[in-house]
């Protein structure tokens, strides 16, 4: 590729207004970006791992933008553990641009997933579960015999996986969602420090 071509690429790919301010990535968010690309091009998950503050949702965003620009059939679902982080990556995703629907309930999430379009979604890893179950290995075995039916390549971006994936909600998530391309992003602070 020719340094006009590869200028292109770098000006298209990584160039984003969040609320009408340009924002170029740091290098490691760079990095970040190309090295998840060349997992996505291999259908393979991985996990993105950073610091706080070191401007996750920008690569988020990239990611997301790039995978969805990149393959007309891709899908990708944001999963938080938070509402307060949800409304976030909903406002960052907006501000940048990119529509993305944020679910409220797990049978909205389930009947969007089953239609082509919301391409971006954002919701919820507790829309996975269901209350009241009472045998949790067999809700689990149902979900994994008739996975729900979804529309399209879905890559699902799991943010604070340190702090939401584990124990049942993280089954019942994974279940629903087989042969999908999960990227963990992984936070890290001080505090996890010794």
């Amino acid at each position: 590729m020719c340094n006009k071509d590869r200028l292109v690429e770098l000006m298209h790919d990584f160039v984003l207004f969040d609320g009408g301010v340009k924002k170029l990535p740091r290098v490691h968010q760079y990095f970040a970006v190309k090295a998840a690309q060349k997992h996505v091009m291999q259908h393979r998950g991985g996990i993105i791992w950073h610091t706080q503050g070191s401007g996750k949702s920008i690569i988020m965003v990239l990611l997301a933008k790039w995978i969805l620009e990149s393959n007309s059939n891709a899908r990708v679902v944001i999963v938080t553990d938070r509402d307060e982080l949800d409304k976030q990556i909903e406002g960052i995703f907006n501000d940048a641009g990119e529509a993305i629907k944020r679910t409220t309930s797990g049978r909205e999430l389930i009947n969007k997933l089953g239609q082509a379009k919301p391409r971006l979604i954002c919701s919820l890893v507790h829309k996975f579960g269901r209350k009241g179950v009472d045998d949790f290995d067999a809700f689990i075995r149902d979900l994994e015999s008739q996975p729900s039916k979804t529309v399209g390549d879905i890559f699902v971006f799991v943010d604070e996986c340190h702090r939401s994936q584990s124990g049942k909600l993280h089954r019942a998530m994974k279940a629903n969602y087989a042969k999908r391309c999960f990227y963990w992003f992984h936070g890290y602070t001080a505090a996890q420090e010794g």
